[in-house]
């Protein structure tokens, strides 16, 4: 699991000081570049090759209010990773008092930039995430 901690911005927020839904896919987003930066890819390398990773499906389940001020914890792991896609599950915890604020997952595929026909991610790349990707269920276990 890789981990991000946020301070909720004022512009985050709405007119009753919470954090506006639209955030929380941000901060998913934030998890998920963390967890690829740790595991070794370089997404502009990858882009450089061509290579994109747009989010076919994201999915969020708000449990509790995130409010200005508050500091979360971005909580973000693969779950499933295959040649052609990675699914992410994620956690927001309020880091203060490890309440549970919101879960969710995404999944990426990765496409081949002037067509948009899905890719199949090259050995390099796909094995430093394999070995990122098998060491976190390591850990778990």
């Amino acid at each position: 699991m890789v981990t991000v901690i946020e301070k909720v911005r004022f512009y985050e927020t709405d007119m009753m000081g919470i954090a506006h839904h639209s955030n929380h896919i941000r901060w998913f987003e934030c998890g998920r570049c963390e967890y690829l930066r740790q595991a070794g890819i370089d997404l502009f390398e990858l882009m450089d090759q061509d290579i994109l990773f747009p989010i076919k499906q994201v999915s969020c389940e708000y449990i509790s209010p995130i409010n200005y001020a508050d500091t979360i914890r971005i909580e973000t792991s693969l779950i499933k990773l295959t040649r052609a896609q990675m699914v992410y599950s994620y956690r927001i915890v309020r880091n203060d008092d490890n309440t549970l604020l919101a879960t969710g997952t995404s999944q990426n595929v990765f496409t081949h930039k002037d067509t948009g026909a899905v890719a199949r991610l090259d050995d390099a790349h796909y094995k430093k995430l394999k070995a990122w990707y098998e060491q976190e269920k390591k850990a778990v276990q």
